[in-house]
């Protein structure tokens, strides 16, 4: 509410509040004595004190003591409801419950500053009281009734300021839960993109090792062709020339992708953490493919990840496999279960899919080796594949993975990693 008012301008946000405030006080009924009404409006106004802590609540309420009672007396009049001064006596009151409002909170709670819920509770139940006073005050020319009508203004006080706190707080902790949900969102998001670009950084560097290789045989080859074959010689030069520029320019994507993504902002991440990011995104590809498959998850441990991205990129490829291998089928089972042996974190990723013949199983972890082609067009699916998953797996973390699999029957991958070298920060 306090965003999208926030969005007009400071008498467009007045004008806003007053027109509710004054519609809001035509759902009333009248109590205690004649000509004083319980209205809805004052259940609103809290709330709207909440949300515009910009602005000055003399302001704002005193255009509510305006536009409200004048409102209510043209409606009286037009009603043809009560004489001219009685109509007359009962706007006076109304404009001095809300002046009286407004003044009670603006020197108790909005001038004093340190603001808090609690406070502005209690500051919203002593106005409503207090104005409530003042404006039978006016209605009775200063006569009070006896103690038990004070106890009856008070509960009728405490009543609309709780009913009113409660909407202003439950509708403020609902958008900070919702902006919190958001935020973990977008911080899910950031991690699983991270995670895409260290890993192709991480293959671009090993890459530029290849490059700098193939530089330093060109190079080679126009030392040993100089007196033999000097054409030839100056070929091989221009080759290591122009395979330096491509390494120049590989490495500075590398950097200019590091530097874009931040990636070292995050040092470590909990197990727990990375594994809720996987499972939460591998949720939203099943809803968005409208497939049948329940995603179980089973953790007994906990440990803090220095190679977060390496590990986030493991998990989601083997899960997205086993996903894959259920995508025609009308249901599905995808678990994960993470334990410890010794100094070794298990990871074991089983489904109930098509599962694989042994030919496949031996052929999976090659280079190049994919099922995932469009049938039609004969384009292959991208990704980075089990082999560079192999790769990152054994280099990384100086474990191994294992597969077992059976034809219509299921497969599932085991992970064994270094817990030493999951711990260690990412460089």
């Amino acid at each position: 509410m306090g965003l999208r008012m926030n969005r007009f301008g400071r008498w467009q946000r007045i004008l806003v509040v007053a027109l509710c405030v004054a519609l809001a006080s035509q759902v009333n009924f009248e109590a205690l004595m004649p000509g004083f009404i319980v209205a809805f409006s004052p259940l609103l106004l809290p709330a709207f004190l909440y949300f515009n802590t910009d602005l000055n609540p003399l302001s704002l309420v005193g255009t509510v003591a305006l536009a409200s009672p004048i409102f209510r007396g043209l409606l009286l009049w037009l009603s043809h409801s009560d004489q001219i001064t009685t109509i007359g006596l009962l706007t006076l009151s109304d404009i001095g419950f809300y002046v009286c409002y407004g003044v009670l909170y603006y020197w108790l709670y909005w001038r004093r500053g340190g603001w808090n819920d609690l406070t502005f509770f209690c500051t919203i139940v002593l106005c409503d009281y207090g104005a409530n006073l003042f404006e039978i005050g006016i209605m009775n020319q200063g006569n009070f009734a006896d103690y038990h009508f004070f106890q009856l203004l008070f509960i009728v006080a405490l009543l609309r300021s709780t009913l009113g706190c409660i909407f202003a707080f439950g509708y403020h902790y609902l958008n900070l839960m919702m902006r919190k949900e958001k935020h973990e969102k977008q911080y899910y998001q950031f991690v699983l993109a991270a995670a895409a670009v260290k890993n192709e950084l991480y293959f671009m560097q090993k890459n530029v090792v290849e490059i700098e290789r193939i530089m330093q045989n060109a190079y080679f080859l126009n030392q040993s062709l100089q007196d033999e074959n000097p054409t030839a010689s100056q070929r091989a030069l221009e080759i290591a020339r122009d395979v330096h520029e491509v390494k120049k320019n590989y490495r500075n994507v590398i950097t200019g992708l590091g530097e874009q993504f931040d990636l070292n902002q995050m040092q470590t991440m909990h197990l727990t953490e990375i594994l809720r990011i996987v499972i939460s995104d591998l949720r939203a590809t099943i809803k968005e493919r409208q497939l049948n498959v329940i995603v179980q998850a089973q953790n007994e441990v906990e440990v803090v990840v220095g190679k977060h991205y390496a590990l986030v990129t493991i998990l989601s490829n083997l899960l997205l496999n086993g996903l894959e291998a259920m995508s025609n089928q009308r249901s599905g089972r995808l678990q994960i279960n993470i334990s410890r042996m010794n100094n070794e974190i298990i990871f074991e990723i089983d489904d109930n899919g098509v599962g694989m013949d042994p030919g496949v199983q031996a052929a999976i972890f090659q280079p190049g080796f994919t099922t995932k082609f469009d049938l039609q067009t004969g384009d292959v699916y991208r990704g980075i594949g089990l082999y560079h998953t192999k790769k990152i797996i054994e280099e990384q973390f100086q474990g191994k993975i294992t597969v077992e699999s059976k034809p219509c029957e299921g497969t599932t991958f085991t992970v064994y990693l270094l817990q030493s070298k999951m711990e260690d920060v990412e460089q």
